[in-house]
């Protein structure tokens, strides 16, 4: 039975929350449901298939030019926001739950009764927390923080998560947030755990992509340049691991000059190539020999799935997050103490003995768009 379903996402920007709502938005509407994308933020520099209906509205923005929302944004920023470190989103997501209803109910106008609602990411969580609506299900991508067992926390946590709807999308994500909420007393009404959307066959294809590779065989990583990613810990496990290959980064972020300046200082322009953010980064995971990630932590790891659909094996650390859960069998031996030296290790065991992917398909099969799309639309909806 075919559906109408609403996605909902902050921004549509390069990033993994993105990538995965555009990739569900385009098996839906490839497998013949009625798929739209609100977007509540920002340019978009992702956009899903034609005949994807995509709406861009800012409810903040709406808010503030009624001239009320103006005084209630400036009053919450000057007085309750500092009152209760954190809480800006509480006060914003108040008006913003109302925002979204008023906007479903014209959709529905429009077009006929919405069958289900996916939310992905905590800042298109805040942004509505107020709603709630049977058909809501929303996608956490990690768990919010350390458990600091403190009033402030548990009035911030029974906002997004009380008596909600959460997808969680990996089990180790799920266990991290069932016991931040248990500390805390607070029961999402349902819990489920579906993995990341990945669309093997088009990966496939765009990783055939000709571009401009190195002229000497290379390691590589596509990540935002960022605290998190850990770019300097990949530089010095690389330098660390003594190999012939070069190293390529593939992305964009804060930390680049950081970056930059770390690769001049240690004297390695020559084999560290810092490429900036690509659209399609898929031929230059093809043509590495190993892709090695270097994360503090990584709720999911969709470039791991992605890396291996390429058919290039994986590095990563034993991180809090999701990399067990996608790194399984044979890659599993791959996954470092969350060391310099431990990764260092792993990448030299990584191209001395790697896994072959080809002889896993549940490998990667087990996050096909279509199997992923079966489990959203599965969810239950009922009051």
């Amino acid at each position: 039975m075919k559906q109408r379903v609403l996605l909902v996402v902050r921004k549509l920007n390069i990033g993994g929350i993105q990538r995965n709502t555009v990739n569900l938005a385009n098996v839906l509407h490839r497998e013949g449901h009625e798929v739209h994308v609100l977007v509540l933020k920002g340019e978009l520099e992702l956009v899903p298939d034609t005949g994807v209906h995509l709406h861009q509205v800012d409810f903040d923005k709406a808010f503030r030019k009624t001239g009320i929302g103006l005084v209630y944004d400036i009053f919450t920023r000057a007085l309750l926001t500092p009152l209760i470190k954190g809480s800006g989103f509480v006060w914003r997501g108040l008006y913003g739950g109302n925002y979204l209803r008023s906007f479903i109910k014209k959709l529905e106008d429009r077009h006929g009764p919405i069958d289900r609602i996916i939310m992905r990411g905590q800042g298109a969580f805040e942004t509505v927390w107020a709603l709630q609506d049977s058909r809501l299900w929303q996608v956490t991508v990690s768990w919010p923080g350390q458990n600091k067992d403190s009033w402030r926390q548990r009035f911030l946590l029974r906002r997004l998560y009380a008596n909600k709807q959460i997808i969680c999308n990996t089990d180790n994500v799920r266990l991290q947030l069932e016991g931040l909420l248990a500390q805390h007393h607070i029961s999402p009404r349902r819990l489920a755990t579906i993995g990341n959307v990945c669309n093997l066959d088009s990966i496939a294809e765009m990783a055939n992509e000709s571009v401009e590779l190195p002229k000497r065989p290379f390691v590589v990583q596509v990540c935002r340049l960022s605290d998190v990613k850990r770019q300097d810990v990949l530089i010095r496990a690389y330098l660390a691991a003594e190999i012939e290959e070069d190293l390529v980064i593939v992305g964009d972020g804060p930390k680049r000059e950081m970056i930059e300046n770390l690769i001049k200082e240690l004297g390695v322009e020559d084999r560290v190539h810092l490429i900036g953010s690509r659209l399609n980064p898929y031929p230059w995971m093809k043509h590495a020999r190993l892709f090695v990630l270097s994360s503090r932590s990584e709720a999911f790891g969709i470039v791991l799935v992605e890396s291996m659909c390429c058919g290039t094996p994986c590095v990563a650390p034993d991180v809090p997050g999701g990399v067990r859960n996608v790194l399984i069998n044979d890659q599993a031996r791959l996954i470092s103490e969350d060391s310099i030296e431990g990764l260092a290790a792993k990448i030299r065991e990584g191209l001395a003995n790697p896994p072959v992917i080809d002889s896993d398909p549940e490998l990667i099969e087990r996050f096909r768009d279509t199997r992923i799309m079966e489990a959203f639309l599965s969810l239950p909806t009922d009051k």
